[in-house]
């Protein structure tokens, strides 16, 4: 009986050992796998009786192709002339800009019925070419304050 009890005893603490061994440290070492940015557009002018707005994430200034990511937006989603925008999920890597335009319904031209109405970090007065663009990281995965103005010429 005895040895079974020594066998027993023993085998309890090579299972808590193991337990104790596989245990989680108390620090969160997780890696981000992806970004998030975030700002505020805030809008001047009339909105646009037709007609899509829309604001993109873009790999390249000015835009040679599809935005990374993109979302319309509606004017019921403003409030005191501002929209609250968030891309989510975004890989890291450098974007060119983040920008907002309106989409021309009576302009079939794909080279001209997109209208650019204010990009983060650009200026109207350099034709929006003076975008900052926006770097995201393993270190650098939660930027917010990417706030711009969009104006609607009336």
């Amino acid at each position: 009986m005895k040895p079974v009890k020594t066998l027993l005893a023993l085998s309890l603490l090579s299972v808590m050992f193991s337990a104790m061994a596989c245990e989680d440290s108390d620090t969160d070492d997780t890696v981000p796998e992806s970004a998030t940015l975030a700002g505020v557009v805030t809008f001047s002018g009339t909105w646009p009786g037709t007609g899509t707005v829309s604001i993109a994430l873009n790999p390249t200034w000015p835009p040679t192709g599809a935005p990374y990511a993109f979302k319309y937006i509606t004017s019921a989603e403003i409030e005191s002339d501002q929209y609250s925008y968030i891309f989510e999920d975004v890989a890291f890597g450098a974007y060119a800009s983040i920008s907002v335009s309106w989409l021309d319904p009576d302009d079939s031209n794909p080279m001209t019925n997109q209208h650019t109405l204010g990009v983060y970090g650009g200026t109207g007065q350099a034709f929006f070419m003076d975008a900052d663009s926006v770097i995201v990281s393993e270190t650098n995965y939660e930027v917010s304050g990417l706030d711009f103005t969009a104006t609607f010429e009336n």
